[in-house]
């Protein structure tokens, strides 16, 4: 906790400075004019951004850029798909897969897939063909557009895509396909009739089985609600069996060292089914009704810790009961992590690993703790950094009419308690009632202030 200290009538008011994950040594300027869909950290420490924009920090970049460490524009790398990209995967060599809803690059046609060199130009060893093509089903925004939503790369160097389409290169792989390193589709991966609906997400397991998650229920002609578990000749294991019922869909999926799966999304399920936004499936897929951790709101990303810790991105603005807009953090037991709070006024896309200790936020947000970050930010983890300290803003203490008054600017989700004593050692304070924290400035007031008092303000 954090504390603000003010002493009566010697007119002396000091303050300590109140905890920001923000870490403001990442700076991306004015960064994008739209949505950042997914950020992603490189192994030299460089960070790629992509999504629906056409510039970042007022640089011409459309749908895709690369930044330095510090935030600013890598201008080395100029990437030109024709539309917004939706997903990106490195590769050992330094290239990096696109998908998404263009069909284009740099003017040459790839349609929704393609790879690009270290410099953004495009690989044209990579050749797709005629690519993706033909939507299952009209976007839920009304995009009557095919896209590519995920990709995953295999240990071999193949590619797994999945998204909203119907052929790959003039031929049937509906919804999900694999790719061969010079794009032509592995044929050895029959996925039969494939996914009847969108594919969302995909997950490569250890033991190279493929989580696929979305808005499907059936793979192969076979019953798969929303999820499937695949083997690596593109069979379906029925092994595997989860169901989160109509009107729902899962977003992201983090495999954990028991077999156990966590998954996140979304559900307006009529029968009370995955409500919660996240769940813990069995081996079999079933729920796990140990896992006590929930969301009131559409849960997009979800990143798994080393310490087992798992950081939650959305549009929610409650984790396990308790306020949290748009980004959280539970336990490893499910139970509610306290030490990380960070106001985002929009929500959350992305949340990827980023420097020892650190990790990156991307989304549809503009401000993070009060300061500017338009579309992407780094935070510091509480155990792994020191928190940058940002002072609030105070316009001091005022006596008036027999109340003294202090304001000063807030966080949403902290509580702010104005405490007093006499004693000039600072001994038994005495607490007024908590304020929650608006994300701007409040006042804390005390109605019948005497002299001496000394008050300070207890941040939680």
């Amino acid at each position: 906790m954090k504390l603000c200290t003010a002493i009566f009538y010697s007119i002396l008011f000091s303050c300590s400075v109140a905890a920001s994950l923000l870490d403001t040594s990442f700076d991306p300027g004015t960064g994008a004019n739209g949505l950042v869909e997914q950020v992603l950290q490189l192994p030299n420490g460089k960070i790629l951004v992509c999504g629906n924009f056409t510039s970042f920090n007022n640089a011409n970049r459309s749908y895709i850029a690369r930044l330095n460490n510090d935030g600013s524009v890598d201008s080395s790398f100029n990437a030109a798909p024709g539309y917004w990209v939706r997903h990106m995967v490195p590769t050992p060599d330094g290239k990096v897969y696109i998908g998404g809803y263009f069909t284009t690059v740099g003017g040459a046609s790839r349609n929704l897939i393609a790879r690009l060199n270290e410099d953004g130009s495009l690989d044209t060893s990579f050749d797709p063909g005629t690519g993706a093509q033909v939507k299952i089903a009209t976007a839920i925004d009304g995009n009557v557009d095919p896209f590519v939503f995920w990709m995953e790369l295999q240990n071999d160097g193949k590619l797994i895509i999945t998204g909203n389409f119907k052929n790959y290169n003039g031929e049937a792989s509906v919804g999900i396909a694999r790719l061969n390193p010079d794009g032509s589709r592995d044929t050895s991966f029959n996925v039969g009739s494939g996914l009847d609906s969108w594919g969302r997400v995909i997950k490569i397991l250890s033991n190279n089985q493929i989580l696929v998650g979305g808005w499907f229920t059936a793979y192969n002609g076979q019953g798969h609600n929303r999820m499937v578990r695949i083997n690596s000749d593109g069979s379906a294991d029925t092994t595997f069996n989860p169901n989160f019922g109509d009107k729902t869909a899962v977003y992201s999926i983090a495999a954990l060292s028991d077999g156990k799966v966590l998954v996140s999304g979304h559900s307006e399920n009529p029968d009370g089914l995955f409500l919660q936004e996240v769940a813990r499936l069995n081996l079999d897929g079933t729920y796990d009704p140990t896992f006590p951790g929930y969301t009131n709101e559409k849960t997009e990303s979800l990143l798994q810790q080393d310490n087992g810790k798992l950081i939650l991105a959305g549009y929610f603005s409650s984790l396990n009961g308790s306020p949290r807009q748009n980004l959280g953090r539970l336990n490893a037991d499910g139970s509610l992590d306290n030490t990380f709070t960070v106001n985002i006024d929009n929500f959350v896309w992305t949340v990827a690993p980023a420097d020892p200790g650190k990790i990156l936020i991307s989304g549809g947000f503009l401000t993070v703790d009060g300061q500017s970050r338009n579309g992407v930010a780094r935070l510091n983890l509480p155990e792994g950094s020191t928190p940058v300290l940002t002072p609030p803003h105070l316009n001091g203490v005022v006596l008036s009419r027999g109340t003294a008054r202090v304001r000063l600017g807030s966080i949403s989700q902290r509580s702010y308690i104005l405490q007093y004593c006499s004693d000039v050692k600072q001994r038994n304070w005495v607490s007024l009632p908590a304020v929650q924290g608006t994300g701007s400035e409040i006042t804390l007031v005390d109605l019948s202030p005497q002299s001496p008092r000394i008050y300070r303000v207890e941040v939680q």
